[in-house]
């Protein structure tokens, strides 16, 4: 009888140990969860500022329109609209979680940047169509422009805006899917909890 107490007793401790161990694993796998969140928050929020930055240059570079013979009209409609989509760009961005709110309140700023990000084509698109059609016009009425520089000017903007789309659309992708990544990091994270 003795020898089976021993025996038990021996077991409740190797099965202690492995609890110990299992327990241990748990709290590397929370930390290392944690550390991939921030890293991808850090990602986004490096990209949001990014984003910012590209904004503010893009107005300064507009000026240079005025010095290519563009109106003054035109350049100031585009100034305004680039000032408009910055300042959206920043107001979509301010939705991304700081690195130490919690994680249930960094999942609904995230969920928020998303669908503000994803929606933004809405308003981005007819911007772009109406801003190149103020182009195409200013290129093909404005007298500064000769005759002869006229179509290579509207083959130039046709190659920017297909170039320009196809970084945009990517560079969109990768930010929605990092904020897939980032919730799905989250969504771990909670679920133990």
């Amino acid at each position: 009888m003795e020898k089976t107490d021993n025996i038990l007793k021996e077991m409740q401790q190797q099965l202690q140990q492995l609890k110990d161990k299992i327990s241990g694993e748990t709290i590397v796998n929370d930390k290392l969860l944690k550390n991939a969140y921030r890293k991808t928050l850090g990602s986004l929020q490096r990209k949001a500022l990014r984003q910012t930055v590209i904004g503010v240059v893009a107005m300064l570079l507009c000026l240079n329109l005025l010095n290519i013979g563009f109106s003054i009209p035109f350049v100031f409609a585009t100034e305004i609209m680039l000032a408009f989509c910055l300042a959206a760009t920043i107001v979509i961005n301010r939705r991304l979680p700081r690195m130490d709110t919690d994680l249930i309140t960094a999942a609904k700023g995230i969920v928020r940047f998303k669908k503000g990000y994803a929606n933004w084509l809405w308003i981005g698109i007819p911007l772009l169509v109406v801003w190149m059609g103020g182009m195409c016009y200013e290129i093909m009425k404005n007298e500064n422009f000769p005759s002869e520089a006229r179509v290579p000017m509207l083959i130039g903007l046709g190659v920017g805006l297909v170039i320009g789309g196809v970084v945009g659309l990517v560079l969109r992708h990768n930010i929605l899917s990092k904020s897939d990544e980032t919730l799905a990091q989250i969504r771990d994270l909670t679920s133990d909890n």
